[in-house]
C-alpha cells in the first residue's frame, strides 16, 4: 500500500465537475506546498501537488486556504500529448482544512445558538 499525505495552500477557487460515467461529482484540487529547505541561492522550493476529491467537498474550500490531504498515488498519462511527461495525483481519502473558515461562511453555516436550522 502507498499512501500520500501533502500539507498545502490551495492556488485557486475549486471547479466542481462531474463524472461521465458515473454521474458523481469530483474536482481536482491544487496546493502549493514550501519545502523546509532553500536552494543554493537561497530561493525557497515550492512544489504543486494535484489532489482529487469527490463528492461535494471541495465546496468548503477556497483559494489560499490550507489544508491537509491524504490517500492513494495516481499516475496520470497524456494519451494525446505523449511527449508530455506523466504525472501524479492523489485520491483523496482523507482531507482536513487547518484554515479558519471565513467569516461569511461560519455565520451561515452554523447559527449562534449551535443548532442546526434545519433540525430545529
Amino acid at each position: 500500500m502507498l499512501k500520500m499525505i501533502a500539507i498545502g495552500n490551495l492556488t485557486g477557487d475549486p471547479v466542481l465537475k462531474t463524472n461521465e460515467e458515473t454521474g458523481k461529482p469530483y474536482a481536482i484540487l491544487r496546493i502549493a506546498s514550501d519545502r523546509r529547505y532553500r536552494d543554493k541561492e537561497g530561493n525557497r522550493l515550492t512544489d504543486f501537488i494535484s489532489i482529487k476529491v469527490r463528492g461535494p467537498l471541495a465546496e468548503f474550500a477556497w483559494k489560499g486556504c490550507k489544508l491537509a490531504a491524504s490517500g492513494d498515488f495516481e499516475t496520470i498519462t497524456f494519451a494525446d500529448e505523449p511527449e508530455r511527461q506523466p504525472g501524479f495525483l492523489i485520491k483523496a481519502t482523507e482531507v482536513e482544512f487547518l484554515s479558519p473558515r471565513r467569516v461569511e461562511e461560519s455565520a451561515v453555516s452554523m447559527p449562534a445558538d449551535g443548532m442546526d436550522e434545519a433540525a430545529a
